[in-house]
């Protein structure tokens, strides 16, 4: 099978600065109006029109949904309060050598399901993004009020409501329990307030249901939110970290710093994510921190989306991440040339529970061979996605690639 790389279609996270109403942080407006223009034409392709169908399906649920809040835990956080956020960290398990299991013990890689419930916050944060996400790109492609409305009451209730508004700080995220302290690594779930929200708030306020209360209150609560970001101890301590935590948390401060019209703390972002390959990577491109994880194929691509976000932003603010190499050669197409040759067959030379899933790497992939029109990319590319569609996946992974035809130009054949 042969994969053309007709680039007409959306490109969710990369590309240039499009010059109309859209001024987006992540989204490129250019594309989303190709996408837009296609659709109605009905020119697009099969793949994306399937997409478009399963973007348009969940926003149909998500307008039936309950929204979610905080308040709706069933375990208070340390404060008491539960306009507080409060998640329990992953892989973290209760000590079968103590009689309470108290203080827990870390598994990497190892999923305790007892930290995934709705007894505390994080898949309702999930949801909410989620909801907001689809809703919001629903309205922009269909101009349907009905799809604004609900994302709007959806920002309303987790940000804005004083009855079950989140508080704008991530003290108490991936706690442990019998651990009493913060965890900076906590801030990683915050991402998707900074993956979804900056973007979907700018194709909201096309919507004959924003007011300027709405806008005045979400950048209240995100200055206030960026403010915890870069001033408190644990988000000090966040900015210190050199794995994918590091990756994240600048591109967290990064995109909401942009959002918000702080050039300088966007830029400082760009600048440290330069400054960190020197720490990250080895000489031959080896993602030093995330080798050594249970699942170190899916944290090495985990890391680097991040910093391809990060890149993004650079090239907004005309600081280049793309193309830097660090006083000893270290750079993002190093660290992608080490991920590469496992298209090939070669064996992945790591720890990795599981299967090294090229869904992990083809968004990595794709983004640098946009950014950077190499035909070597292309080919990479091409070989991927012949592996991945000669393969049967679970609905969910197929949806997943169906978006990311849709929202990255993947060209992805049945």
């Amino acid at each position: 099978m042969k994969f053309y790389y007709f680039i007409v279609f959306l490109l969710f996270f990369f590309s240039s600065e499009s010059q109309n109403q859209y001024d987006f942080i992540l989204y490129d407006s250019g594309r989303l109006s190709v996408v837009k223009k296609d659709l109605n034409a009905g020119s697009i392709s099969e793949c994306a029109q399937k997409a478009y169908y399963i973007l348009r399906a969940r926003a149909n649920y998500l307008l039936e949904m309950e929204n979610p809040t905080v308040m709706d835990k069933t375990i208070d956080p340390p404060s008491g309060n539960k306009h507080d956020y409060l998640s329990i960290s992953r892989y973290w398990w209760p000590d079968p050598q103590k009689d309470d299991g108290i203080p827990w013990i870390r598994k990497d890689g190892v999923t305790n399901p007892e930290t995934q419930t709705d007894a505390v916050d994080r898949n309702r944060l999930g949801l909410m993004a989620e909801g907001v996400k689809y809703l919001s790109l629903a309205h922009f492609f269909t101009e349907d009020e009905r799809y604004a409305r609900k994302a709007i009451d959806i920002l309303k209730t987790w940000f804005l409501a004083e009855n079950t508004k989140m508080n704008p700080h991530l003290e108490y995220a991936q706690s442990v329990p019998g651990n009493p302290n913060g965890r900076r690594s906590g801030i990683l779930d915050g991402r998707l307030i900074a993956l979804v929200i900056p973007d979907a708030i700018i194709i909201l306020r096309s919507s004959n249901y924003w007011t300027d209360s709405l806008e005045n209150g979400m950048q209240e609560w995100l200055t206030e939110y960026l403010n915890w970001l870069v001033e408190s101890d644990l988000g000090r301590e966040g900015a210190k970290q050199v794995n994918n935590h590091g990756s994240w948390y600048r591109l967290h401060v990064a995109a909401i710093a942009r959002f918000l019209g702080k050039r300088s703390v966007a830029e400082n972002m760009i600048y440290q994510a330069r400054e960190s390959l020197e720490e990250q990577l080895d000489e031959k491109g080896r993602q030093i921190h995330e080798i050594g994880r249970t699942r170190s194929f899916f944290y090495s691509c985990f890391n680097l989306k991040p910093l391809l976000m990060l890149a993004r932003i650079g090239d907004q603010l005309g600081v280049d991440l793309w193309q830097y190499e660090s006083p000893n050669g270290k750079s993002l197409k190093l660290a992608l040339a080490y991920l590469t040759p496992v298209i090939d067959g070669k064996e992945w030379p790591h720890p990795s529970i599981g299967e090294n899933n090229l869904v992990h790497l083809i968004p990595v992939l794709h983004r640098f061979y946009i950014l950077t029109d190499e035909s070597h990319y292309a080919e990479m590319l091409d070989k991927s996605l012949n592996q991945l569609t000669d393969l049967n996946f679970p609905a969910s992974e197929m949806h997943d690639l169906y978006e990311q035809c849709l929202l990255l130009g993947l060209p992805i054949k049945d």
